[in-house]
């Protein structure tokens, strides 16, 4: 029976294929003609295979756009035989066929991804998943090792590099078919960029790729970052430069790996306890392959003992087990355990079944555990998560314990409380959270300074009624402090609102007495019509310059940063919500160019739209692409923009195979004296729309402060009384 591919597009592929070979590169066009890409799939790799309404889906075209590439272009894919009565097409040869024309809506870096993931689920279909991601994570870490592609004879390479087989050996002499291991690997290289990326990607997509269990305890990225900001590596650096870092219940090791990205790997040393010999290789080979040295290593069968003590940050989950089998005294002692060996200063953060950690207790002995470790005075902060932190064990409830060997005075007899569980956990809030537990640490209980958290309380722990067992939680959710705090603030905020309305009214008044009534002089205009210009006319003519929209990975891509990222979601809902840091930009993406004011960005999917950028030093994201008016053409960026939204051939057929090109467009060809008179008027009415608008923003402001206010019974107002 023929096996259809499933199309999973997913944005972990344009992460981690986010610097990708151009399609022009010439090596890579060899690599496509060469046997070595064809060799894979008669060297032990199943065929795949599409049918048209997958075709369709991969290509993000409507489905008789498929049809229609089979009768106009001769080299499209042939169907199979034998696809009982469906038209069915060979997978690779789709994806090589809509890479090597640049049809369809799909971004290459997404098709690239998942032409290898059609590869290797073959491959892994065939020899079984967990032997497929063993062996070629292995031959990855084999290439990072020799630092240059893999020769024919893998094993005993392997064995030169990997006598004591700490990371390798074993998994290579198991592997299917290890004659096809330097292609994958070359393969997965030449997508990721480097052996570092391509393991990433790999054990991202073990679930899809046969070994779901490999990642069944991952943690959210939300619950990574609270994890990374409360650990705090950077300050805990010793002045010799290294760290420890610590993980009893190491797993396959994606905690440790996930402490790794912003911190130098040659200053960190890790501890790890793995029993499996075949996951403390792959726990040696991630930290490898993420730039950790060898040395630095250190997996050992036991699950916790005294080289713990040595670890400066413990960072780790307690192993999972149902609820018909969990043992929450034994939960709790292993947290003890830990405690016992934490050192002067030394931090853990465990993450936990909420159950044992803060939920109410009926046991006796978990009730005494529980009080014993909380009274010891080293626990700093109980977090309840909200569901779904586990994603591969949604309905598992879970809690978080920070613990800290003899931590500032000013924290004894007290404890911080939060609870998120009703709470969207996004890496913004991740950062409040963490923020809130740094503070506490470092300051205390400093009652009235205005250094209240904004997500939980700090609770005496007398008033935790301990030896009943009661649940650890604040007396309000973070969410309610947030709220109440914001219901205390509410007058103040409107007081301010006010203040800023009435300033923005008198700046109105000033400039209508300043300028008089809005008169534009409008008249007939009598003669013919502009004549239509095409925007590649206007390029042709150095009227205009086109500027390149730039491919920007997700992951560097954040809410804060130096340089404003403008793409189509900037243009079509005008926002400066997204940001890119200036050193990130600098090293990742040298050839970048930044806007200048007046520049104009423009984009044409998901439709068409342009947004002048009146401040400049932006970067244009892909498909979005600028425009910058060249001085003396005619033109200016504010006349160049309005014609732009009036402008005629800017949509297209849901059908289409192609978007709008920006060079077919088409706006009047106004003559010099008419930009002038149409860019004074726009010049005036954008100035007063801005007067209006900062009026209307504040009215608005004000209407959600007073309704809730009203409405959560928290605000009223002196109406009609003397005050």
């Amino acid at each position: 029976m023929q096996l259809l591919i499933r199309t999973v597009i997913t944005g972990e592929h344009n992460r981690m294929f986010a610097r990708v070979t151009p399609l022009d590169n010439p090596g890579y066009q060899r690599m496509l003609a060469t046997s070595a890409y064809e060799g894979l799939r008669v060297s032990g790799v199943n065929e795949e295979y599409m049918s048209s309404a997958e075709v369709a889906r991969l290509a993000q075209v409507a489905r008789p756009v498929v049809t229609t590439w089979r009768r106009r272009h001769q080299d499209f894919p042939v169907p199979v035989p034998n696809g009982g009565g469906q038209l069915l097409y060979s997978a690779n040869s789709v994806l090589n066929w809509l890479l090597a024309t640049g049809l369809g809506n799909t971004e290459p870096e997404t098709l690239r991804a998942e032409r290898d993931m059609n590869t290797l689920t073959a491959y892994a279909r065939k020899h079984g998943g967990r032997r497929m991601l063993l062996s070629l994570s292995a031959a990855l870490a084999l290439r990072h090792l020799a630092g240059r592609a893999l020769p024919a004879d893998l094993l005993s390479f392997a064995h030169r590099l990997d006598p004591d087989d700490e990371f390798l050996l074993s998994d290579l002499r198991e592997a299917a078919v290890p004659a096809v291991l330097p292609q994958l690997v070359e393969q997965l290289i030449e997508g990721a960029y480097d052996p570092s990326r391509a393991h990433q990607f790999l054990l991202g997509n073990a679930a899809r790729l046969g070994w779901p269990e490999l990642n069944a305890h991952a943690l959210t990225a939300s619950l990574i970052t609270l994890i990374r900001m409360i650990a705090d590596l950077p300050g805990r650096l010793h002045p010799a430069g290294h760290l420890t870092i610590g993980d009893p219940w190491a797993g396959p090791g994606d905690l440790l790996a996930a402490l790794l990205p912003g911190q130098e790997p040659e200053t960190l040393r890790f501890t790890a306890a793995q029993p499996d010999l075949t996951l403390a290789r792959l726990i040696r080979r991630r930290l490898l392959l993420s730039g950790v040295p060898e040395f630095a290593v250190d997996v050992v069968p036991d699950e916790l003992n005294d080289e713990f003590a040595e670890a400066d940050v413990i960072v780790t989950r307690l192993p999972y087990q149902p609820a018909e089998l969990r043992d929450t005294v034994e939960d709790l002692s292993k947290i003890g355990d830990i405690a016992d060996r934490l050192g002067p200063g030394r931090t853990a953060i465990v993450v936990g079944p909420a159950a044992g950690l803060v939920d109410t207790l009926r046991d006796t002995d978990a009730i005494a555990k529980r009080a014993e470790l909380l009274t010891q005075g080293f626990v700093e902060a109980v977090v309840r998560l909200p569901g779904g932190v586990f994603p591969a064990r949604p309905g598992h409830p879970a809690a978080l314990w920070v613990l800290t060997r003899d931590p500032i005075r000013a924290t004894e007899g007290r404890v911080f409380l939060a609870d998120l569980s009703s709470a969207d956990l996004d890496e913004r809030g991740a950062r409040t959270v963490a923020e809130d537990i740094l503070l506490w640490r470092a300051e205390g209980f400093r009652p009235g300074d205005g250094h209240e958290s904004r997500t939980g309380q700090v609770v005496p722990l007398t008033a935790l009624d301990l030896r009943r067992g009661t649940a650890l939680r604040p007396s309000a959710s973070g969410s309610a402090i947030v709220r109440a705090r914001q219901a205390a603030d509410r007058p103040a905020l409107i007081g301010e609102a006010e203040r800023r309305l009435t300033e923005a009214e008198q700046e109105a008044i000033s400039y209508g007495v300043k300028h008089g009534p809005l008169t534009t002089r409008a008249a007939q205009r009598d003669g013919a019509r502009p004549k239509a210009i095409f925007l590649g006319a206007l390029r042709a003519a150095r009227r205009v310059r086109q500027l390149p929209g730039h491919r920007l990975s997700p992951s560097h891509v954040t809410p804060r940063g130096h340089y404003r990222v403008l793409g189509p979601a900037e243009v079509l809902a005008p926002s400066s919500k997204r940001w890119i840091d200036r050193l990130i930009l600098n090293t990742e993406y040298p050839h970048a160019l930044l806007t200048e004011p007046g520049d104009i960005v423009v984009t044409s999917a998901p439709r068409f739209g342009a947004l002048l950028d009146e401040s400049g030093l932006s970067v244009i994201e892909f498909p979005a692409r600028g425009l910058r008016v060249v001085p003396g053409s005619g033109l200016t960026p504010r006349v160049l923009k309005a014609l732009l939204d009036i402008a005629d051939n800017t949509t297209r057929s849901p059908s289409a195979v192609r978007p709008q090109r920006l060079h077919d467009v088409t706006i009047p060809d106004l003559s010099g004296d008419e930009v002038a008179r149409l860019d004074d008027v726009l010049r005036r009415l954008d100035e007063r729309e801005r007067l209006l608008r900062q009026q209307s923003d504040l009215l608005t402001e004000l209407r959600g402060l007073a309704v809730t206010g009203f409405a959560d019974g928290t605000l009223t107002t002196l109406y009609g009384t003397d005050s």
